[in-house]
């Protein structure tokens, strides 16, 4: 029997980040599952002449994506409870000869309609299930406030839930922070696959210098809204998010200057709160039983000095060899820096400004 677990359905519309459970015990009234996938990938990358870190023509190619998980559920007096734990082998460096360790994704407890743990942030429920497909690992959701993988999967985050309404208490970016990130949505589902969320964001961004970096103890509260949805017409589906407003930066992962934000403060210049706006569009298109296309684009404006933005595009084609064998490709495009290091530091040259071509395969078990 097959199941899939709560943060790998909300995430099943992401295709790196798709998998089930399969069940493979039941003692003492207790369901015990494990599950993940392999997923091969090989990425062309090539930067435009101004990228940063004077990034270069590469190839890439790596299997650092598998992942593991394991899960429980039971019921005990009338509740409903479940357990999970992902991992997947992102926890080294890229430097040469370097053990790819294994890093902790998801580790959350869930008891009828409270989940509590590390798990997908309130921003990424928000968004994800109705964003197009990408097979992009290092930058799903860019254009909505889910779009931050540095902080998609707050340290602790705790969701409850009550019919269409989720509302999310997250460990806050601002480590000086009076009290948690917020974000509380409403999502409505339709037959033949349409629907949307509109959600509200809340934080306390701080105080920061000149150089954006410093944060003190005094609060300030920025609050944000979004909405993203999707259009099922048979074989064609439409996707569409925009959202805007102040303290955003850290969730859509871009923020001051157009720098990828991180799990840093990049939502204050000159002392003040900056705003932002972003959006996306997309469609997929089903060609036959066994193979998908998927168009999708994106931007983000922010009122800094610098006039920043961000826009990106993604075109994919994925095939289903088989039940559970995905292979895919995908050209995508960006003109701001991500996740681009030097050679030598953690993840270099990933996400430079520029082009990119992937090919993957991928085997769900």
């Amino acid at each position: 029997m097959k199941k899939h677990s709560l943060a790998l359905a909300i995430a099943s519309t992401i295709l790196a980040s798709a998998a089930t459970a399969g069940e493979v015990a039941t003692v003492n009234g207790v369901k015990y599952s494990v599950g993940g996938y392999i997923k091969v990938e090989g990425v062309f990358n090539r930067p435009d002449a101004d990228a940063a870190n004077s990034a270069s023509n590469s190839f890439d190619a790596t299997a650092r994506q598998s992942r593991l998980n394991f899960a429980t559920e039971r019921e005990i007096e009338g509740h409903k409870i479940k357990t999970f734990i992902e991992g997947d082998f992102y926890g080294g460096q890229f430097t040469a000869g370097t053990t790819y360790n294994w890093r902790l994704r998801h580790a959350y407890l869930a008891v009828d309609n409270v989940t509590v743990g590390q798990t997908w942030s309130g921003a990424f429920f928000a968004t994800a299930p109705m964003d197009a497909n990408q097979i992009n690992f290092w930058g799903p959701g860019l254009g909505t406030i889910g779009g931050n993988g540095g902080t998609i999967r707050p340290d602790l985050v705790l969701h409850y839930t009550s019919g269409p309404v989720r509302v999310s208490l997250q460990d806050p970016v601002n480590k000086k922070a009076s009290y948690p990130d917020m974000v509380a949505a409403f999502t409505q589902r339709y037959e033949g696959g349409t629907g949307f969320t509109v959600a509200v964001t809340g934080r306390d961004v701080g105080q920061a210098d000149g150089t954006n970096t410093s944060v003190d103890d005094e609060s300030v509260f920025a609050a944000g809204a979004s909405f993203a949805g999707k259009l099922g017409l048979g074989d064609v589906t439409l996707y569409g998010s925009a959202y805007t407003g102040k303290g955003l930066g850290v969730f859509t992962g871009i923020g001051v200057n157009g720098a990828y934000s991180g799990s840093k403060n990049a939502d204050v210049e000159d002392g003040k709160l900056v705003s932002q706006t972003g959006y996306t569009a997309g469609v997929g298109y089903k060609i036959s039983d066994k193979l998908d296309a998927t168009i999708r684009m994106a931007h983000i404006s922010v009122d800094d000095d610098a006039d920043s933005e961000l826009n990106s595009m993604n075109a994919n084609l994925v095939y289903k060899y088989t039940k559970g064998l995905d292979i895919g490709v995908e050209f995508r495009k960006q003109d701001v820096d991500t996740l681009n290091t030097p050679a030598a530091a953690p993840f270099p040259n990933l996400r430079p400004k520029g082009k990119q071509l992937e090919i993957m395969a991928m085997y769900k078990f």
